[in-house]
């Protein structure tokens, strides 16, 4: 049995324990719901403690209505709470508080960036930018490099306190960070409006095309805000967002 067919196995499963909640409340069964309700909460509570701390004394109902909705998707535990983020956004009592939604993707995020594989430092690569088409390279990124994007400050707010309260978030114009995984540790930056673009396609185009969008958008800004690819690229070595160069996209 693959890793698929044990995830969806997984899921059927889940589905007869809660089936036979009001049949056999004190079955086996019960006992497995029991067992598996406390593991899945303990899973959502390490991944989103923030979100979790947001949602206050309505945390257990929601960790445990988005199981009996979502199920289990994943045979690893570690990736309990994958809609999590989708789950809070559909629900009526939270419609007046999107930023908890937000904060659930983007601690999943930070899960993933935490999760993805390493990656060793090429530095020597950035020679090819002298010695081939640019046509044909592109940008090597850092670990679980990702795009976020909210109208609130998540970012700030998941750093700055350990239980974030609604009283201190406020919303504003939508804004874009870049998250990656630098030194064993996630990383986040704001990202300039002006940047933005380049980051929102940095992952697929080629230098060449990277190059192309930054001499278009020179043509709508003013002289004091004009787009520097170069310094951007220079940018992306100093934060170690930039792990190299190669001659194919990303996968």
């Amino acid at each position: 049995m693959n890793h698929t067919e044990l995830a969806h196995w997984q899921t059927q499963f889940i589905t007869s324990v809660f089936a036979q909640e009001t049949q056999a409340p004190n079955s086996g069964m019960a006992i497995y719901r029991n067992n598996l309700v406390l593991t899945h909460r303990a899973s959502i509570l390490m991944t989103f403690p923030r979100t979790c701390a947001l949602l206050g004394d309505n945390t257990n109902i929601a960790i445990y209505e988005y199981l009996h909705a979502y199920g289990k998707s994943s045979y690893d535990w570690a990736e309990c709470g994958e809609h999590f983020s989708q789950y809070l956004a559909q629900q009526p009592e939270l419609v007046q508080q999107p930023y908890i939604s937000d904060m659930a993707s983007y601690e999943w995020q930070r899960q993933q960036i935490n999760r993805a594989p390493s990656k060793r430092l090429n530095q020597s690569s950035i020679g090819m930018l002298s010695t081939h088409d640019w046509s044909d390279l592109y940008l090597d990124l850092a670990p679980g490099w990702v795009l976020f994007n909210s109208n609130y400050d998540i970012p700030t707010i998941f750093a700055n306190t350990s239980h974030p309260t609604t009283s201190k978030v406020q919303s504003g114009s939508c804004q874009t960070w870049v998250c990656w995984r630098s030194d064993n540790a996630p990383q986040v930056i704001l990202i300039p409006t002006d940047m933005t673009l380049l980051y929102a396609h940095a992952s697929a185009m080629s230098l060449q095309a990277l190059s192309d969008l930054a001499t278009q958008a020179r043509a709508t800004q003013s002289e004091s805000e004009e787009l520097d690819f170069m310094a951007w690229l220079a940018t992306l070595m100093q934060t170690k967002q930039l792990f190299g160069i190669r001659e194919y996209p990303t996968p």
